[in-house]
């Protein structure tokens, strides 16, 4: 037990010990966690403001009439009012129980805007070109401040107002649509201006076509409002808000986790078991210690790698839904069924690139024996959108009693909406541990065997081979 553990250490602070591996754990956590915490500060700030002339070529002379009362600064503040309530109620029905936060505030802030835009209307006869070369060119805000520069040229074409002026479709059975209308922008014009912009003729364009074919603007409008449902979750302990962000996020995460950390640590296992071998200090270390006992020690030291990965990134995940106030939406349970299958998928993996690590002197070579490997193990990443939409489907309930799937399929499957029955739990488990000692059994034989062999690689056949053999 003693040479086991000292093997297992060693494993352990060989990986973890290095640059590349401190880096890669460390740098994304740290990146994630400061643009939350700086992206409110640095989105928190004044929007830039924007000065400078829009001209307008009504071709139609329906628009002209109606625009002035769309391009108004009181017009753009309720229209960026309208857009902020808006993407407020749709993050409200994607998370109910989200609090307001400084992340929401900076949302607010960035489509707010601060804009003086003068309306230009010009000739219906004026020449587009002309007009076009008109407008600022400069790619600096601070060189036009002052000059009030053209930002923006709007032509509406007649068949955007009237559809009988309307270009006629190409195919027969096709029916006649409105025209679009141009929008020629300079290249410091704000993103959001734009659209504010866009916006008013947009509906000073629907307004005139309305008032052509003789309607009411502000019943038609209010008629083709959009319709809004109150999404309510009905449960044993009463009603609550439905969560859909909740539903499809968090039980990706489950499984993308565990995938991330099962395969970072057997990827390093199975690197460092082909460069001892290489490099002969395999040899050296088996001197001191059997071969079982230096896998087992090289699987135990790896294991730490990928609980440490969990520690870290778990705890970043649990940190940012205790932040946005989503935290409620993990079960403890879950949490326990998650460190069971994450034992179960990690030994599984964990033999399998033990005895492909020592059947093979290069990294290359180890490529063709683990194709077929990869190509069951990529079944839940591929298709982990139906699975979790329907995890009670036929294809689901299999995956879950299918070594060596079944523990990312199980944590996909517990983590969702729909209950999965009880008894699948314990029997995926015994299932996960019978494998878990099939897959040592014969991961010690192929090992006991492929680290004192050098030369041609093996295939599946000769792998085989060695555990009925050993």
């Amino acid at each position: 037990m003693n040479k086991l553990m000292q093997v297992a250490i060693r494993e352990f602070l060989a990986t973890v010990l290095t640059k590349a591996f401190l880096l890669g754990i460390l740098i994304p956590p740290v990146i994630m966690g400061g643009v939350i915490a700086l992206m409110p500060l640095l989105m928190n700030q004044k929007p830039p403001r924007t000065e400078g002339r829009v001209a307008l070529i009504d071709q139609s002379g329906l628009v002209g009439p109606l625009i002035d009362a769309e391009f108004t600064p009181e017009k753009f503040n309720e229209a960026a009012r309208e857009k902020i309530e808006e993407s407020q109620k749709v993050a409200k029905q994607l998370a109910p129980q989200t609090r307001p936060g400084p992340m929401n505030m900076a949302v607010e802030q960035a489509l707010r805007t601060d804009s003086q835009l003068t309306l230009e209307k010009l000739d219906a006869g004026a020449g587009v070109d002309d007009e076009k070369s008109r407008i600022s060119t400069s790619r600096r805000r601070d060189e036009i401040q002052g000059t009030n520069p053209r930002l923006a040229l709007v032509v509406i074409p007649k068949g955007a107002v009237d559809l009988a002026a309307a270009p006629k479709p190409t195919d027969a059975g096709a029916a006649p649509e409105f025209q679009p209308f141009d929008m020629f922008v300079a290249p410091t014009l704000d993103i959001e201006v734009k659209n504010q912009v866009e916006n008013a003729v947009e509906r000073a364009i629907t307004n005139a076509r309305l008032r052509n074919a003789g309607m009411d603007q502000s019943v038609v409008r209010q008629l083709t409002r959009p319709v809004r449902s109150n999404s309510i979750t009905v449960t044993d302990q009463g009603e609550r808000k439905s969560n859909d962000a909740a539903k499809m996020f968090i039980p990706a995460a489950f499984m993308f986790l565990l995938w991330m950390s099962v395969f970072t640590s057997g990827q390093s296992l199975l690197s460092s078991t082909i460069e001892e071998k290489s490099s002969r200090v395999m040899e050296v270390l088996l001197s001191a210690a059997s071969p079982m006992q230096i896998m087992v020690g090289k699987i135990l030291g790896q294991m730490g790698v990928g609980l440490l990965m969990l520690g870290v990134y778990g705890g970043a995940g649990i940190a940012a839904l205790i932040y946005f106030a989503l935290d409620q939406n993990i079960d403890p349970m879950n949490i326990l069924y998650f460190a069971v299958y994450f034992v179960i998928a990690f030994f599984l993996i964990a033999c399998m690139m033990s005895a492909i690590g020592s059947a093979v002197s290069e990294l290359r070579e180890a490529q063709t024996l683990m194709t077929p490997v990869m190509l069951v193990l990529i079944i839940p990443m591929v298709l982990w959108m139906p699975i979790l939409r329907n995890p009670n489907s036929v294809f689901a309930q299999v995956c879950s009693f299918v070594p060596p799937v079944s523990p990312f399929v199980m944590v996909l499957r517990i983590a969702g909406s729909e209950p999965v029955p009880f008894w699948q739990i314990p029997v995926s488990m015994a299932i996960g541990i019978v494998s878990v000692f099939v897959a040592a059994w014969a991961a010690s034989k192929i090992f006991r065997i492929g680290v004192l062999m050098y030369g041609k690689p093996p295939n599946l056949r000769t792998l085989l081979s060695w555990v009925r053999a050993a």
